[in-house]
């Protein structure tokens, strides 16, 4: 499926309106040159943060994509679902504003933007900005994925490594193969870029707006998206039907799963 929908001035667009997210994230990051402003911090039913750097995010982003594509249906962390719209919708646009908040807050640099569009359920373009390291990632089906403007590609690793495993939120059967920790947005980018050989996320804190971007990225580098059984993954309806997502190169996809406890 290619994501034909999306005019060429049309994507220009969005992509100015990420970056200019990725600047006021900047303006307000703790670990800038000009310490931020101070944030109000709160804490979400489901424990995660969310600080005054998501909304402003979220609101410029959404704002553009509602004024770009008004016909299609919205899925933000920080935006109340319309879960009817949603179950209806051909097209949806999944946001996470500021992916790693509490990376974000704490001062490290591995904090993300992550926006996709997903076409009858299938990621079909995808955009990861992070701002603080200055790479701006870009996929769509059929067109590949790049890191300011390089193309991306997976490993070729038949064997997984130690160190080249990024797991999450679990102990997996082989802790030696284990990444060190970093937020999940890079720990995909890491995959889709070749350094990592494969990613697991055990999907108890995680929702779509956290998948929905990378698998784009990961699948037009070569790699591979399944869940814990090898199927594929969709999205765009806001349900969780799976317990784990898996990254991988595409060659050692088996090796990973079996990670896995069963």
């Amino acid at each position: 499926m290619n994501s034909q929908g999306i005019q060429e001035s049309q994507k220009r667009d969005l992509l100015t309106a990420v970056r200019r997210a990725g600047e006021l994230l900047l303006e307000l990051w703790p670990g800038g040159s000009s310490i931020g402003a101070a944030l109000e911090i709160k804490t979400k039913g489901d424990g995660s943060l969310v600080s005054l750097a998501d909304l402003r995010s979220n609101e410029l982003i959404t704002n553009v994509i509602t004024e770009l594509f008004p016909s299609d249906a919205l899925l933000s962390e920080e935006t109340e679902p319309d879960n009817a719209t949603l179950a209806a919708a051909r097209r949806t646009w999944i946001i996470d504003p500021l992916d790693g908040t509490a990376s974000f807050l704490s001062g490290r640099d591995d904090f993300s933007i992550l926006v996709a569009l997903c076409e009858d359920q299938i990621p079909t373009f995808g955009v990861m900005l992070f701002p603080a390291r200055g790479q701006m990632i870009i996929a769509e089906h059929g067109k590949g994925a790049t890191v300011n403007g390089a193309p991306l590609a997976v490993s070729r690793n038949q064997l997984l490594s130690q160190e080249r495993v990024y797991i999450r939120n679990f102990e997996s059967t082989r802790p030696e193969l284990s990444s060190p920790a970093m937020d999940s947005g890079l720990a995909f980018l890491k995959v889709a870029c070749g350094e990592l050989d494969g990613a697991i996320i055990k999907m108890s804190t995680h929702r779509e707006w956290d998948i929905a971007a990378p698998l784009v990225v990961i699948s037009e580098a070569n790699g591979f998206v399944s869940d814990e059984t090898g199927a594929v993954i969709r999205c765009g309806s806001g349900l969780i039907s799976y317990r784990y997502v898996v990254a991988s190169n595409g060659i050692n996809h088996k090796e990973l799963l079996a990670l896995i406890p069963r």
